[in-house]
């Protein structure tokens, strides 16, 4: 049995919705979305579906913090198996009401398991809907114009989503995915981590609770300072979206069925929420005066300069101005920096010392590594980003504990400079010589030798020869 769907767009009392999020991030995103007055949301893989009005599109696309796309269904079907069927759905979307013919767009494919062979390439299935939507614009002209296709930056971005026999058309209302707030710079950390992704860790957190009572957080490893950045808009209340509302824009403020009353009011009423000072106080720390720079560039750039603090200061020996209830970092974890053996040594000496009490929470995507804490994790979440498998992991950290962990005696020395053996013995021979040769020393030998003598080097560093 055959059936088609096609919603009303212009104006419309009530619209389905899909906001995409990292897998992992979905209750927290339902959350959100229940709050701005969304109704019947339903988490899904990787999404969660919803119904409201224009408005509550427009506030998803700007209140979410955990949201990476909000798509507005356009059109559905059963029974698409072949590329004509495909075709006639796109060609049943009243395309010249929606976008203008000088305008431009973009198609973005998903399939799963079970489509039809005739539709299991994305690029044919994006290429067909691609021509029934120019198509329609030349049926509605004599002279043959039609919209052009945009990589970047298009006014109607759309997203086709094929399950077996069923498919699902989307308009996604920001061309651009929504974890680029607008506050950080082209050049940023080598191991930034999303701002989607550290919003739904700090949610874990309850840090919109603990901010309000006036709680101390802080990042002993801050990075370019996402956390940092993502608390303070949040203990402020201020809308993600608003910097890039008043800046770039979003693709729906480009749409011929626009509201722009609507959007006005929403964008209105987010900046009412917003609170002049910060209530809490977040603080960030560094080793590396660069990774502490662009954490400094971002914070001014989202406008929370006078909320956050960032200090150049290795975790083994930095002393945050207060005593932090929540402690919360992306350590290094190996496939994103070398050291991070030393590095979560470093950390655990950082939380008996400076956080006893409090709680921490912190992001891996190599478990073995945690061992290093010494500490048992309290809570485990599954995160995927990336395509990088995630844990969030919680500890409580008891006061008073005295720390046993090794340690080396010049904190003026960032911990994870001097990588342990087993980063270096996974290197192959001849990126081992290359790091033998920068540092002007004998590259012959065995692998084994050529570790040894980048260790020799490490602990000549470490011991100030």
């Amino acid at each position: 049995m055959r059936c088609l769907a096609l919603l009303a767009t212009a104006n419309a009392l009530q619209q389905r919705y899909f906001a995409s999020t990292a897998r992992g991030c979905e209750p927290y995103l339902a959350d959100e979305l229940e709050s701005i007055g969304a109704s019947h949301v339903e988490v899904g893989r990787s999404g969660v579906r919803f119904d409201g009005d224009t408005s509550i599109g427009y506030k998803a696309l700007i209140h979410a913090r955990t949201a990476t796309k909000v798509l507005e269904v356009l059109a559905w079907r059963n029974g698409v198996e072949t590329a004509a069927d495909l075709y006639n759905l796109g060609r049943d979307v009243p395309w010249p009401d929606l976008m203008d013919v000088e305008g431009t767009l973009r198609v973005d494919a998903t399939l799963t398991g079970g489509v039809a062979p005739a539709l299991a390439h994305s690029h044919f299935s994006s290429l067909t809907l691609k021509n029934a939507v120019v198509d329609s614009f030349r049926g509605e002209n004599q002279l043959g114009r039609r919209p052009s296709v945009a990589k970047d930056g298009c006014d109607v971005p759309l997203h086709l989503f094929l399950d077996r026999d069923r498919c699902t058309l989307y308009r996604s209302l920001s061309s651009e995915s929504l974890h680029k707030r607008g506050y950080r710079a082209r050049t940023s950390h080598r191991a930034a981590l999303r701002p989607t992704v550290a919003a739904a860790m700090l949610y874990g957190a309850r840090w919109p609770q603990r901010s309000m009572r006036g709680e101390a957080l802080c990042d002993p490893m801050c990075g370019s300072g996402t956390f940092l950045i993502e608390a303070a808009l949040m203990a402020r209340h201020v809308a993600p979206g608003l910097q890039r509302a008043e800046g770039e824009g979003f693709a729906c403020e480009r749409w011929k069925d626009f509201d722009a009353d609507a959007w006005r009011e929403v964008i209105r009423e987010a900046k009412a929420q917003v609170l002049d000072a910060c209530p809490a106080t977040i603080m960030g720390a560094d080793a590396h005066a660069g990774a502490a720079g662009l954490a400094r560039d971002g914070v001014a750039n989202a406008g929370v300069d006078n909320d956050v603090t960032i200090e150049v200061a290795d975790c083994l020996a930095w002393s945050p101005s207060h005593k932090p209830s929540v402690v919360i970092s992306n350590p290094p974890w190996d496939g994103r920096l070398e050291g991070a053996d030393a590095a979560w040594t470093a950390l655990r000496s950082f939380l008996k010392r400076e956080a006893g009490g409090g709680v921490a929470h912190l992001l891996t995507g190599n478990m073995p590594v945690t061992r290093n804490l010494m500490m048992r994790a309290s809570k485990k979440k599954k995160l995927a980003t990336g395509g990088v498998d995630l844990r969030c992991l919680t500890y409580e950290i008891r006061g008073g504990d005295v720390d046993s962990a090794p340690q080396i005696a010049r904190k003026d020395v960032p911990l994870w400079h001097a990588p342990p053996r087993s980063s270096y013995e996974k290197l192959t021979v001849v990126v081992l010589k290359e790091k033998l040769r920068a540092r002007s020393l004998k590259v012959s030998g065995r692998k084994a030798e050529l570790v040894d003598r980048l260790l020799e080097a490490d602990a000549r560093v470490l011991e100030g020869v």
